[in-house]
């Protein structure tokens, strides 16, 4: 974050905690939080998932499911 905060940029920054997670699926079940999934795919197809996430394009989220 240094160099970021050098060149003049906010980064952003979260926090990761059970808390957290808790109010944004008590958030996600009263509909107040809308997720935007771009596409799933099964476990054994990681590597692919992967090559799409690398490819930049597109918005949403990419999922892998467990079968």
């Amino acid at each position: 974050f240094v160099l970021a905060e050098e060149l003049g940029i906010r980064p952003i920054r979260s926090q990761r905690s059970a808390a957290r997670l808790a109010e944004l699926a008590d958030l996600f079940e009263q509909g107040k939080l809308r997720l935007h999934i771009r596409s799933t795919f099964p476990l054994r197809q990681a590597a692919d998932a992967h090559r799409e996430v690398e490819t930049g394009h597109g918005r949403g989220k990419v999922v892998l499911t467990f079968d």
